[in-house]
């Protein structure tokens, strides 16, 4: 059992890779009685063309499979309600299925150890038949109908696919009709076998138990369990290009007003900086020159641009950052021009830098007051690293303003997707 000292918080998480490759991360956190428990694969719906186990031959599945999964894996073999089960132990479980990962996890207050060994239990106990997964093609269909319906949805995934050339971001989790018809239980094998293995799965606890008591029972949960012996997963590369997809996109969507989003792509490999540095000093950067503080907000209110604050944000999409900020408005072209001329006129003003970044530290240890909130951060950094490193909080306390203003100075702001959803025209 290894230490990862999280650096400046005097925080502990636990870490054991299990002898079947299955990564446990314990944080115990002593004066809080909740708990909450994250079973995590690394597969989402972005992988669908793979070398599956036992097989030496690249197969193409189709879209949406991880997620057709994460909703058989709810029905098991002995007929067990998995959600009844859990209500029975006094916990509150769920599934998740996003581009990289698919989660599953339960929260509670009691019964801290039935409710994780059945999280495994149940993860770990697929069963798919023809008739069962016929059955479930009909309920994930109005899933996806349920999205197209949704414009919001819609927008979202139209500014992925206009920013990106050849990852698969802006398609639906769910997949199309065709794909979901087109499922079988020999895929879901094929796929569950693959990606479920331990080897490439993760475990991470946040409780009030001590974190030696808690391996220890998942090392016996596990030993009684087999599993094939599994290499690394021969997964399709995909070469994603540094220009976006579109610059300029207008449709037209059920909406009652225009909605706007300018994004900028930014190759993360360009820079010789550490890409969690990289990510926050956007954060400030658009903190201080479009956020409450700047007066951007109110000098689009002023001129009648806006009625609601715009929105920003940055995000990391594996080797790039997209810089988003989104705003409703039907005038847009005033808008966006001043957009390209604040970010052509970066301000930068050491004082504000320093603010934000206190605020930021301060937000960072606020993580740390309750096991939901703690659990969000560790997830996060594993979803960013696949594992939890222990130095972000040092990273934050190392944030340089001359290192700030160098870096900002080298984006090209000018490599811009923009897309508008207008309302549908009125008969």
């Amino acid at each position: 059992m290894k230490k990862i000292n999280l650096e400046g918080l005097d925080e502990t998480v636990f870490h054991e890779k299990l002898d079947n490759g299955l990564n446990v991360y314990v944080l115990r956190k002593k004066d809080y009685n909740s708990f909450s428990c994250y079973f995590i694969t690394n597969y989402g719906a972005l992988i669908n063309k793979f070398v599956p186990i036992n097989s030496d031959k690249e197969k193409t599945f189709p879209n949406g499979i991880a997620h057709f999964l994460e909703h058989k894996m709810f029905e098991q073999e002995t007929g067990l309600n998995v959600m009844e089960k859990f209500a029975s132990l006094a916990g509150t479980c769920n599934a998740f299925t996003n581009y990289e990962y698919t989660t599953y996890y339960v929260n509670g207050v009691d019964n801290l150890e039935e409710n994780l060994l059945f999280l495994l239990d149940y993860v770990q106990s697929p069963y798919f038949t023809d008739e069962n997964v016929e059955k479930e093609k009909g309920i994930i269909d109005q899933e996806r109908l349920m999205i197209i319906d949704n414009p919001y949805r819609n927008f979202s995934f139209r500014i992925l696919q206009n920013i990106f050339k050849n990852y698969r971001y802006g398609e639906s989790v769910v997949g199309s009709k065709e794909d979901i018809y087109s499922i079988t239980k020999e895929d879901l094998y094929e796929c569950y076998n693959t990606f479920y293995n331990p080897s490439n799965m993760s475990l991470i606890v946040v409780s009030n138990e001590d974190e030696k008591k808690i391996i220890d029972l998942v090392k016996e949960n596990q030993s009684k369990k087999k599993f094939d012996k599994q290499g690394k997963i021969k997964i399709e590369k995909i070469k994603e290009e540094k220009d976006v997809n579109k610059k300029y996109d207008v449709f037209k969507d059920n909406v009652s007003k225009q909605e706007n989003s300018y994004n900028i792509k930014i190759k993360l490999t360009d820079f010789n900086l550490d890409i969690e540095k990289i990510l926050v000093y956007i954060h400030i950067m658009l903190s201080s020159n479009f956020g409450k503080i700047s007066g951007f907000n109110l000098e689009l209110k002023n001129k009648k641009l806006i009625n609601q604050n715009i929105h920003t944000g940055v995000s990391r999409f594996q080797d790039f950052a997209i810089i988003s900020i989104d705003f409703s408005s039907d005038k847009e072209d005033e808008i966006i021009k001043m957009l390209d001329n604040k970010f052509n006129n970066i301000e930068f003003d050491e004082e504000t830098f320093n603010l934000i970044r206190k605020n930021l530290i301060s937000r960072f240890v606020y993580y740390f007051s309750n096991p939901n909130s703690i659990m969000s951060y560790l997830y996060g950094e594993y979803f960013d690293n696949k594992t939890i490193p222990s130095n972000t909080f040092t990273k934050y306390k190392e944030l340089n303003y001359k290192e700030y203003k160098d870096f900002i100075n080298q984006i090209d702001f000018n490599n811009k997707s923009i897309t508008i959803m207008k309302p549908l025209d009125k008969e």
